[in-house]
């Protein structure tokens, strides 16, 4: 799944680049600024159609930009060699291609692009709101179980439809849309937990890997009492869910729940043990991805020694480099990423002022010039 070759316009600060690129580890590095994770911010913008940094378009925009062009060459494991275009204009307006043929979705892509990042927020998984670990069972889901897709719309679709019988007060309609609800929410709820008890012994062997002393625990709760039908909850929370105008209960309110001695983990675990267990949980998804599709993760670890000792490192980059996956790596210090991993396949490239340059091929470059005879 390497990207062989990656074309970037109009991100950020970065200057227009065409960069070949390595199937093992790619390091980049520079001052802060310069642009270096823009690189990483371009690659997730087209697997996943926004950012891992901020919400809003316009603040990836490259200013007086009125777009932003990304294009890959890949090795897909099915398809061979193809290449990926994203085209995003100022106004809104997006437009994906695969070999040269329209993408009807953001989706088609992710498929194409499976991407996992690890960057100094990342704990965020730990700490943040239900809706990241939702969104992390279901990047799992949606990349093994090819189906997990339209079966999620057809959920949306049915709870937004029960929504709105809610909003209207129209109880006597109720009972139809029920039905639909929840076949379509015990249809999502049964991929969750047949994909978590397959993730679960992945995820503890690579934490044990990581940090033997972190002894965390997982638990899943589908949204509503684990005791009781979805139907005997919706009947018991009608006349509340009329008042609130929208569905307490269902796999929109899904919850992975990350413990430590049965606290929650991110009031628990200090900053660098938060972000070594989220690193464990992404690293293990995309093992697991591995081992049930036969295709390979990419990683982007930005700022790899944020909060990580060297221990921690040098274990973190042992594990990809076991994954024999594409991994980008930035870093402020050069040292930091070359001393602690230096496997054979790999290239380095240095950013500044939103310039990259291929540090091998400018090498290369100087030494050409010297060998050259004088005139």
């Amino acid at each position: 799944m390497p990207i062989r070759q990656l074309k970037i316009s109009g991100v950020r600060n970065l200057q227009p680049l065409d960069l070949t690129l390595q199937s093992g580890v790619n390091f980049i590095y520079g001052d802060n600024g310069s642009g270096k994770t823009s690189i990483l911010e371009a690659i997730v913008l087209m697997a996943a159609g926004k950012s891992f940094r901020t919400s809003q378009l316009k603040h990836v925009l490259a200013h007086n930009a009125d777009r932003i062009e990304i294009q890959m060459d890949i090795d897909d494991e099915s398809l061979g060699q193809c290449q990926l275009d994203s085209l995003r204009l100022k106004g809104g307006d997006h437009l994906l291609k695969l070999n040269g043929s329209v993408l009807t979705s953001q989706a088609e892509a992710a498929h194409w692009l499976p991407v996992q990042v690890i960057d100094p927020t990342t704990f965020k998984l730990l700490s943040g709101s239900p809706e990241e670990r939702r969104q992390f069972i279901d990047w799992g889901v949606f990349h093994v179980e090819h189906s997990f897709m339209e079966q999620w719309k057809t959920f949306r679709k049915q709870l937004k439809q029960r929504n709105s019988v809610l909003k209207q007060k129209e109880a006597e309609w109720l009972p139809v849309w029920n039905k639909g609800f929840v076949e379509s929410a015990l249809v999502i709820d049964q991929h969750r937990r047949a994909y978590l008890k397959r993730f679960k012994p992945e995820f503890m062997r690579i934490l044990k890997a990581l940090d033997d002393s972190v002894d965390v625990s997982l638990a899943y709760y589908p949204g509503w009492d684990k005791d009781s039908e979805l139907q005997d909850v919706l009947d018991k929370q009608q006349e509340r869910d009329m008042v609130l105008g929208y569905t307490q209960s269902g796999p929109h309110r899904a919850e992975l729940r990350i413990k430590v001695d049965k606290q929650p983990a991110a009031e628990i675990l200090s900053r660098g043990q938060q972000k070594t267990v989220v690193a464990a949980l992404k690293i293990a998804q995309g093992a697991l991805f591995q081992q049930e599709s036969g295709r390979r993760t990419i990683y982007l670890v930005d700022d790899l020694a944020s909060e990580l000792d060297e221990k921690h490192r040098f274990a973190l980059c042992k594990l990809l480099e076991d994954l024999k996956c594409q991994v980008f790596i930035t870093s402020i210090d050069k040292d930091k990423l070359t001393d602690i991993w230096q496997p054979v396949a790999s290239k380095l490239f240095h950013v500044e002022q939103g310039a990259v340059q291929d540090v091998a091929a400018e090498v290369e470059s100087a030494a050409s010039q010297q060998d050259r005879p004088a005139d």
